[in-house]
């Protein structure tokens, strides 16, 4: 076998095989995720806020006359109604809604709800009132001693006499069990969150809070 042949396919073998080693790959950008279900009303002539999507009453035939990506579609109850796209810089949001009931005046479309947020750098302060969307989605988290909650710049120090400690919650650092623990701020700019939990356990090992998240979108 010629040694030039035999040069290149050990250079091949070499080349795919460092594709595979660890930490061969891109890293993906950083970016937290909310999940879960939602429910959203549309009035006649509304569109989702942020969204192409759209309901303009009921069709002759009595199927739903809605907007989807600027066409017009006829939907009966259960159709499926999905929509993807940012409603700002760094943004996603998946919505795979389902028609639940709809009327002369409204609808109701319920389903999931995944929205990305990347980048995050999270900062504490008021949210602001200038809204062009906002969805609240139920989340739970179990956060180990020294990490912080996601999406926040509060950390479980531990289990403590007055209970669960934490920094950067507010100028009382404790919680007991079922005791809430609130925190509001932006995940990066134009992107507010509102965490609302509960402390469900907790030992000097790790916390679990349950609760909601608002994620809010500034205009």
């Amino acid at each position: 076998m010629p040694r030039v042949f035999l040069v290149a396919l050990f250079l091949t073998i070499g080349f795919y095989g460092c594709q595979n080693l660890p930490g061969a790959a891109p890293t993906p950008p950083r970016q937290i995720s909310y999940e879960g279900p939602v429910t959203l009303q549309l009035k006649v002539g509304e569109t989702l806020p942020g969204t192409t999507v759209a309901y303009y009453g009921k069709a002759p035939d009595g199927r739903a006359i809605m907007g989807l990506g600027g066409a017009q579609a006829l939907k009966s109850t259960a159709d499926s109604v999905n929509w993807t796209g940012a409603l700002v810089l760094f943004s996603k949001i998946d919505l795979k809604l389902r028609v639940v009931t709809f009327d002369e005046t409204g609808m109701t479309l319920a389903g999931t709800i995944q929205i990305i947020a990347q980048e995050p750098a999270p900062v504490a302060g008021v949210l602001t009132a200038q809204r062009a969307a906002e969805y609240t989605i139920p989340v739970s988290y179990t956060v180990n001693q020294g990490d912080a909650i996601p999406g926040t710049n509060v950390q479980y120090v531990g289990a403590r006499a007055d209970g669960a400690e934490f920094t950067n919650l507010d100028q009382y650092p404790y919680r007991e069990r079922f005791d809430s623990a609130v925190w509001r701020g932006h995940l990066r700019e134009r992107i507010a969150l509102r965490l609302d939990l509960r402390v469900l356990d907790f030992n000097a090992a790790r916390v679990i809070l349950g609760g909601t998240a608002q994620i809010i979108f500034e205009a």
